[in-house]
């Protein structure tokens, strides 16, 4: 089984280099389309930021999850890792939203070591932290925005406006020999 598993990673690897060596054998390879549909690739250096971004994310994700992971049984974190990235990839395959069911599946069923309810609560709890409080958080930055553009920022400028209107009324009321 370990050969497979080299074997099949061996391949994704090639897959992905051969991907970078198409993309950086010109401009014109990166467009892809017909009949007056186009689509163009990104150059094969932001392809390359874009895995080192999806990495990094994925690497972090995987260590909350490994810090929430209960004590008993021992799980190193690699072997955590490749179970978290592997049902996050089934979860993607799946397009539920959120992976809301398969990813939990998948952990359940590779890490079966742990209790259900222990592993439960952690999933429980990875979805809250990595769900729910951004979501939380985002609606409050962009309702605090709405609220700002839509009722804040147009009362200012009607203050400014009703400011300039009577300060131009002042002017025109003076006679005309106290305007020099």
């Amino acid at each position: 089984m370990p050969a497979m598993n080299r074997l099949i990673a061996i391949g994704c690897l090639a897959g992905i280099a051969a991907y970078f060596i198409w993309l950086l054998m010109g401009k014109n390879r990166r467009e892809l389309g017909q009949n007056g549909w186009k689509v163009v690739l990104p150059s094969a250096r932001l392809t390359l930021l874009q895995i080192l971004i999806g990495v990094v994310d994925l690497g972090f994700c995987a260590l909350a999850m490994y810090l929430l992971m209960p004590m008993q049984p021992d799980i190193d974190f690699v072997s955590l890792a490749v179970v978290f990235i592997l049902a996050t990839l089934l979860g993607f395959a799946s397009h539920a939203p959120g992976s809301i069911g398969v990813f939990d599946a998948a952990m359940l069923v590779a890490l079966p070591q742990f209790g259900r309810e222990q592993l439960l609560a952690t999933l429980v709890v990875f979805r809250i932290l990595y769900f729910l409080i951004p979501f939380g958080i985002s609606i409050s930055i962009m309702g605090t925005r709405e609220l700002w553009l839509s009722v804040v920022q147009p009362w200012q400028e009607r203050r400014k406006l009703a400011e300039a209107f009577t300060a131009s009324a002042r002017v025109r009321r003076q006679p005309v020999k106290n305007r020099q």
